[in-house]
């Protein structure tokens, strides 16, 4: 690589940090912003609309301005579309406590249902970004596509648990990184691995079209 191309490279990686420690710090903002409960799923999408410009070579000018207007923009929708799974996460919350208080075979048994509904919930997330900024479906077909997405696309669902779990491992062994690029990181991975599989899935119904 000659001094030219190493230069961009370098100048690009460091655009890349810059952008996922602006996001992560702006994710916090936004879900403080909405009181936590309403301010996450917009944070998400807000983020993940900035994010998702740096795999497509467009990386945002305006990280902070653009976030905003994300966040104010799509706020009733992403909290909309987002609400059965705050629901699920309040049972999955409930579920882990009485876990903690079984024991035996029921406690096996209902960790396992836990760890299966969790993960289900996990790549749902993951999806939830990328179907706000790429369809304006009413909330009904969105629950729906949503709900179906991990069953539709396993090899999607297994790299998102995949990376999530790298990064958590990650995190665990430099602590550091969880404050730096949280959830960040796993929101530019899983963004990235969901967009290909979408970009699949559009393609196909526009040649069916």
């Amino acid at each position: 690589m000659d001094a030219h191309g190493w230069a961009a490279g370098v100048m690009t990686g460091l655009r890349w940090v810059a952008h996922v420690l602006a996001v992560q710090a702006l994710l916090v903002l936004g879900t403080l912003a909405g009181g936590v409960v309403l301010g996450l799923a917009p944070a998400l999408d807000a983020g993940g609309r900035v994010l998702a410009r740096l795999p497509a070579g467009d990386p945002s000018p305006h990280v902070w301005a653009e976030f905003w207007r994300a966040w104010r923009a799509g706020w009733r929708r992403a909290n909309v579309v987002a609400a059965p799974l705050a629901a699920v996460g309040a049972l999955l919350a409930v579920d882990a406590w009485v876990v903690t208080a079984a024991d035996g075979p029921v406690r096996a048994a209902l960790g396992l249902g836990l760890g299966i509904v969790g993960a289900w919930t996990l790549v749902v997330l993951a999806y939830l970004p990328a179907v706000l900024r790429r369809y304006s479906d009413p909330a009904p077909a969105a629950w729906r596509f949503l709900a179906l997405a991990p069953a539709l696309g396993p090899g999607t669902a297994l790299g998102v648990l995949l990376a999530a779990v790298v990064w958590a491992a990650t995190c665990w062994v430099a602590p550091p990184l969880a404050v730096l690029g949280g959830l960040a990181v796993p929101l530019l991975a899983t963004g990235w691995l969901v967009d290909v599989r979408l970009d699949r899935l559009d393609a196909r119904v526009a040649a069916a079209t």
